[in-house]
């Protein structure tokens, strides 16, 4: 991370060179070797880049001075793809991003890494898959790795926070730029908690639409496993899957409700590969030969009308009404009952006064 150095000088260069394919920054790179030596071969840069670009990474490299300053101003960290502390995963790839910007914990690079994926429109049932499977690959050591969108990319950053464990963020914008807006309170709480927001682009650059696509190669590149939540048939999570297939890294996938159009997708992955399958957080740990910590939990006494609403939850999730129909309790007793259960950790609020047991 010398800024000093013609290597950095160059890439930095290069990336702000505003929506400069990554292709042809590539391209440049594989025909001058060194890309230290790019400032010094205007002809090549001129080939691969055109006219306009090449101006501007020539600008770019005139004022790098200043855009080094306005990183550290920011806080904001940058790593070479040639740097020793870029995490080796990400190097192996096929088209690791020349410079990684990065704003936190950036020694959590270095994790042992899942990435959790899945749509943006998830039903109860992703919801709960995320938030328990999320949770539980975090408690067991893991750090989870997501692109920061709504949905289960958010579920999934959030379950982390609030079992005490960093989670990594990737943007497809600059990191001075919350997309989407109302996760302002979630970008502070992914610092906060001893975790990291990264992206390969250059600070200003907007949240283009493309952009998360090639965003998504980073997710799975960082990761050593990759967990599909909840997916549809045309959900960008599975670009994330496909990337990770052609990466090597191993897929898990929980199944969905047949009849759910938001299950689709993942359910014709499970259909094409089958070994994927697992329908436990043990599922995954164990395959990916992650040893647990064994947990003491101290016996907790229940009450009557505690046991007897864990009793009606055992089959599956219920509404409050239904409850209050199966127990046989009042309103007041059986709110008393799931706030002590809730705080217990043995029953959960799923969303729209569903519960379930956790």
């Amino acid at each position: 991370m010398d800024s000093k150095n013609p290597t950095a000088i160059a890439l930095m260069a290069l990336q702000y060179v505003e929506e400069l394919s990554y292709k042809r920054k590539a391209s440049l790179i594989a025909e001058v070797g060194d890309p230290g030596a790019l400032s010094a071969n205007r002809a090549a840069v001129k080939k691969h880049l055109g006219d306009d670009n090449a101006d501007a990474f020539f600008k770019n490299i005139e004022r790098v001075d200043s855009i080094f300053s306005e990183l550290e101003k920011r806080g904001v960290h940058w790593l070479t793809y040639l740097d020793d502390e870029y995490p080796d995963s990400l190097r192996e790839i096929a088209d690791p991003p020349h410079i990684l910007f990065a704003m936190g914990n950036v020694a959590a690079l270095k994790n042992d890494i899942i990435a959790v994926v899945g749509t943006r429109t998830p039903t109860r049932y992703g919801v709960k898959i995320a938030e328990e499977f999320t949770k539980e690959f975090a408690n067991a050591g893991l750090t989870v790795v997501s692109g920061f969108a709504r949905g289960i990319d958010s579920i999934a950053h959030r379950a982390c926070i609030v079992s005490g464990n960093p989670t990594i963020a990737v943007f497809g914008c600059g990191l001075d730029i919350c997309y989407p807006a109302e996760h302002k309170s979630l970008l502070d709480s992914v610092i906060e908690c001893g975790g990291l927001i990264v992206s390969e682009y250059a600070l200003g650059t907007k949240p283009l639409q493309y952009h998360f696509p090639e965003r998504n190669r980073i997710i799975s590149g960082l990761s050593r496993a990759v967990f599909l939540a909840e997916a549809a048939k045309k959900s960008g999570s599975l670009i994330t899957i496909r990337l990770a297939i052609e990466q090597g890294k191993d897929i898990f996938v929980v199944p969905g409700n047949i009849y759910a159009a938001e299950s689709e997708g993942a359910n014709l992955l499970l259909r094409e590969m089958p070994h994927a399958l697992v329908i436990s957080p043990d599922d995954v740990l164990d395959a990916m030969h992650i040893v647990r910590e064994v947990q003491v939990t101290d016996t907790v006494e229940l009450t009557i009308a505690e046991n007897q609403v864990l009793e009606a939850l055992h089959d599956g999730e219920l509404h409050f009404e239904e409850l209050l129909e199966k127990t046989g309790l009042n309103v007041s007793d059986l709110t008393n009952a799931l706030f002590n259960l809730d705080i217990n950790g043995l029953v959960q609020n799923t969303g729209g006064n569903y519960y379930s047991l956790a």
